[in-house]
């Protein structure tokens, strides 16, 4: 009402001021009466304008200040998620995972994990036969599935099984404790500890198949306890091992074998930084069979047994020793061992004794070297300096290889004639990449009379498509 009355007396006064002398005599009381009546008017418009644009504004400012509590109460919402503490084990925020090469799964401060694993080696075997038919065949070498991990900060897990052949078969299955800095105590499906190749992982071999001594003297998976320790240039095992697990229950005591093993190498202990090698080991395995004792070979690692002592009885104890050289200059290396196993034989029967040794060279014609781990004293994962690929042109690494080998299970003195095959092999690798390898071996068989078919001698080709992750 004051703003309505100050208009109109202000636009009155301006009226009155605006209007000439002349004017104001000739105009009449009724005439100005009109005029005011007119202003009047206006300003109640006026007015009445400005009320409708105050309510607006009025209403703008109440629709902020309400926008404005909804932005600070979802600030106050956000501040208080972030402060709550996921449940253990549920989300991704709590663990982290990767892809090399296989997916892996693993808490953010590393004291669990899980990761599957497996390989394949998928063979063509074709014999060139002489004195007894050998069988051609097409086949899944290994076809293994897995997984490992950590079970907190000082357990380690793994468990391997193979469905070649259409079979399951345990392979390494193990339980390790680590947290002594000197060495890991595993206990589970396990190799004993002797033999360098044996011990060397498939998926690393230079050959397709390990020598006809090392499949003779020594052994795949058993259960037992290792406890094994190393550094980077030398490595120490020891165990126990009872026998393996896909043994049936006979109802009589199983074997029990102690295994150890320890190697060095010297030129990485004399000079810390060369990538050369200069590999030295030794081990010896103690068994006590409760049972017939037997050795034996197949040409090549595939077919029948070429050599074979078949069932020894009246065996109180086995000693097998092993001694080992392996080398790398450069793109050469050098491997090989020499076993000899002791038979100690109870009722008056004459002991027996058996040896055998093998030796191997391999030369990558496109520059790599063959990895060595000091820590356990066997070769490991070939990576290619250029891995093959034909967009970018690599062509991976190449690798010719040669190797003789000896096993003799003759031992007239003692009345066993298990035979002996001495046998040459020549071979190509060619690693696609860190996990894919071909391979092409071609094994020359020469056997004694004394042989599961005396003085046969085939020649076995042997062709692979390896992969694993």
């Amino acid at each position: 009402m004051i703003l309505k009355n100050t208009l109109l007396l202000s636009c009155a006064t301006i009226a009155l001021s605006v209007a000439s002398p002349a004017l104001a005599k000739d105009m009449s009381m009724q005439e100005m009466q009109k005029q005011l009546e007119l202003l009047s008017s206006q300003v109640q418009t006026l007015s009445k304008t400005v009320a409708e644009q105050n309510n607006i504004i009025h209403g703008q400012q109440a629709a902020l200040e309400k926008q404005g509590q909804t932005v600070n109460d979802q600030s106050v919402a956000i501040d208080t998620l972030a402060n709550i503490a996921p449940a253990a084990g549920e989300g991704l925020g709590d663990v982290k995972i990767t892809m090399k090469p296989s997916p892996k799964i693993e808490s953010l401060d590393g004291t669990y994990s899980f990761q599957p694993f497996g390989r394949m080696h998928m063979d063509v075997t074709s014999f060139d036969d002489d004195q007894a038919d050998h069988a051609n065949n097409g086949n899944f070498r290994r076809a293994r599935l897995g997984f490992k991990g950590k079970l907190g900060e000082d357990f380690e897990y793994k468990s391997e099984f193979d469905f070649a052949e259409e079979g399951v078969n345990f392979k390494e299955v193990t339980l390790a404790y680590t947290g002594l800095e000197s060495a890991d105590i595993k206990i589970g499906h396990q190799k004993p500890a002797v033999g360098m190749e044996q011990n060397t992982s498939s998926n690393y071999l230079m050959f397709m198949e390990r020598s006809a001594p090392t499949n003779a003297f020594t052994r795949d998976e058993e259960i037992g306890l290792n406890v094994l320790g190393g550094g980077s240039n030398w490595s120490l095992g020891a165990g126990v091992f009872n026998e393996d697990a896909g043994n049936d229950d006979t109802g009589e005591d199983e074997d029990i074998t102690f295994d150890t093993r320890g190697s060095i190498n010297l030129l990485g202990l004399l000079n810390e930084e060369t990538e050369n090698v200069l590999h030295l080991g030794a081990g010896y395995s103690h068994r006590e069979p409760t049972g017939n004792v037997r050795f034996r070979a197949k040409p090549a690692g595939d077919g029948n047994n070429i050599i074979d002592t078949g069932n020894i009885a009246s065996v109180d104890s086995v000693g097998v020793y092993t001694a080992e050289l392996a080398a790398v200059v450069g793109p050469v290396s050098l491997q090989s061992e020499y076993f000899k196993a002791d038979l100690s034989r109870s009722g008056g029967t004459q002991d027996a004794d058996f040896d055998g040794y093998y030796g191997q060279i391999g030369w990558f014609v496109t520059g790599e070297t063959r990895p060595y781990k000091g820590k356990t004293g066997n070769f490991s994962r070939v990576k290619p300096i250029s891995p093959f690929s034909l967009k970018e042109g690599g062509w991976g690494a190449w690798e010719v290889l040669a190797r003789y080998e000896n096993a003799d299970l003759n031992d007239a003195s003692a009345g066993i004639t298990g035979g002996e095959a001495k046998n040459t092999a020549v071979g190509v690798n060619w690693h696609l990449t860190d996990y894919i390898r071909l391979m092409a071996n071609v094994t020359s068989i020469d056997t004694d009379s004394n042989a599961v078919v005396a003085n046969d001698d085939p020649t076995v080709y042997n062709f692979r498509a390896q992969w694993d992750f």
